[in-house]
């Protein structure tokens, strides 16, 4: 049987911001896996930034040596380069006070540069650990003849990466099986999964029994799984799995009580974990940043963020387009109409009328009595957005969230009550409803492009409106301070209310600065306010 490692990669993982641990957590961090016997601590990046006192994403070497005053014997201490981030003239030559092996991890177009790096480190003394970013977008033949040369080089090291968390069983056995047949056998095989199946456990138990029983093997882990989007492998079940099907080496009480004081602090101020998004970022083998990016428009289902991750072809998935990812996004919802009819049918009905549009801020309910001597004065057409607001007589209602249209059920409202709807709507429209083009609302060039305010406003300049009356437009504010119904609230994060707010800002400048002769007159209190000045 060979010798079965375990690495613990924590400290670089963490979705922290700047990895700002906290100087106290790293020291507790560091001695307490050493208490608990793992084998390789991962202590964090090395980055070209001036280092900041509290985070493990480090310039130097030396920036470390505090939290490694006492190395224990037999462990191994690393950190990870990502290949072209890093000038290696921060690199000191080893003196065995610091770090002893560098782990370079780098991207299939740097296959032709990364030994030639990695020797650079090599040079100065420090063992060396290579590793694919997304070994699944290499071909064999690439991994073969990749191999063949690390075999020259005789790293520490050689790992399979299951960068976006795709992997099944078979395959992780495919890329590792390819690896444990060419890969020389005094270098260690590592296997690094991340969790967006729910398979990086059991992916990497079925590694340990695969490999470790004929060569050396590494298995990367984290406590509680802790890492960016789904996270990792979990330092605590592989070692426990490790002592009752292998060998007892680990101290399980000791890995728990850095759970329940290292990473319950860092639960307080991130998350990581298995989650739907993060599935479908794993069964397409796609970066969490396209996810993240599409679930910043916070109206979007599970289904359409799946519809659209598959618009993007192989290379797309592995990279972060935004602008593509805002045009296929409005791509995908769009459903083209031809509403010339309509547009004219609108125009003429709203011709030399006040206009009121009516969005559902808490201000309909707080200022009601100064909103309905506007419209017993100026006798308005009130048009509601997205919601049929209780206490009002509205003329129209704009949809163009499917959401918020099917709730109209289960609302009630006057028959005499008109409805616009969006060409993105999804689902049986009703008789007598006017469809326009959502696409043709849309501007590019912000996240929540589609905001349905935005493009009620866009709608009235298109129909020939000279201006507009707004109420209820109040901005996002804490959760159950936005809307005059709590049942209407989102679920939005408080800082996501922010940006919501200062994009609407944004764009309903864009729309006074474009067309000067649309007037937009705000009658209640508003966030928006500002973007008239």
């Amino acid at each position: 049987m060979g010798r079965l490692q375990l690495l613990d990669c924590t400290l670089r993982e963490a979705p922290i911001d700047n990895l700002m641990w906290g100087e106290m957590n790293i020291h507790k961090m560091i001695h307490g896996l050493e208490v608990a016997n793992v084998d390789i601590i991962e202590c964090g990046f090395l980055k070209d930034a001036d280092y900041i006192k509290g985070s493990t994403s480090f310039q130097r070497v030396e920036d470390i040596i505090p939290f490694l005053k006492n190395k224990k014997k037999g462990k191994t201490y690393v950190a990870l380069v990502d290949y072209g981030r890093y000038d290696l003239k921060y690199l000191s030559e080893y003196d065995g006070r610091s770090i002893d092996a560098i782990r370079v991890c780098f991207k299939k177009n740097e296959i032709g540069l990364v030994l030639d790096y990695a020797a650079q480190i090599h040079a100065k003394g420090y063992q060396v650990c290579v590793q694919h970013v997304d070994t699944m977008g290499f071909s064999d033949e690439e991994i073969i003849d990749f191999i063949k040369k690390v075999n020259e080089f005789k790293p520490l090291a050689y790992s399979v990466v299951d960068t976006f968390g795709a992997m099944y069983e078979e395959d992780m056995l495919h890329y590792t099986g390819l690896a444990d047949q060419y890969l020389s056998k005094d270098i260690l095989l590592g296997f690094h999964a991340h969790n967006n199946l729910m398979l990086a456990d059991a992916n990497a138990q079925s590694y340990i029994n695969k490999m470790s029983a004929h060569r050396d093997v590494v298995v990367d882990a984290s406590l509680f799984g802790c890492g960016r989007s789904a996270g990792n492998a979990h330092t605590e079940l592989i070692a426990q799995f490790i002592n009752k099907k292998h060998e007892e080496k680990y101290n399980i009480d000791e890995l728990l009580d850095l759970i329940d004081t290292v990473i319950a602090s860092a639960q307080e101020v991130t998350s990581w974990g298995y989650s739907i998004p993060y599935f479908i970022a794993g069964i397409y083998n796609a970066h969490t940043y396209n996810v993240k990016q599409l679930l910043k428009r916070h109206n979007i289902k599970s289904k359409d963020l799946r519809g659209i991750i598959e618009l993007l072809d192989n290379v797309q998935k592995k990279k972060y387009d935004y602008a593509l990812l805002e045009k296929l996004y409005v791509e995908y919802f769009d459903n083209p109409v031809t509403d010339a009819l309509a547009l004219e049918k609108l125009s003429n009905t709203f011709k030399n009328r006040n206009i009121l549009l009516l969005a559902p801020g808490k201000s309909v309910v707080a200022e009601k009595e100064h909103i309905q001597k506007f419209i017993d004065e100026k006798k308005p057409m009130v048009i509601a957005v997205n919601n049929v607001i209780s206490g009002y007589q509205l003329d129209y209602i704009f949809y163009s969230s499917t959401n918020r249209y099917n709730l109209r059920k289960f609302q009630e409202c006057a028959p005499e009550t008109k409805v616009i709807v969006t060409s993105n709507i999804q689902g049986a429209i009703e008789e007598d409803t006017t469809i326009v083009n959502y696409s043709s609302l849309i501007k590019f060039g912000w996240v929540n492009l589609d905001s349905s305010a935005i493009l009620l406003l866009r709608l009235l300049i298109r129909c020939g409106v000279e201006g507009v009356y707004v109420a209820g437009l109040d901005g996002y504010r804490s959760a159950g301070d936005t809307f005059y119904k709590n049942d209407l609230e989102t679920g939005v994060e408080d800082k996501d209310r922010q940006e919501l707010t200062r994009e609407n800002t944004e764009m309903i400048a864009d729309i006074v600065q474009t067309n000067p002769e649309f007037e937009i007159h705000f009658i209640t209190q508003s966030e928006y306010s500002k973007a008239l000045e």
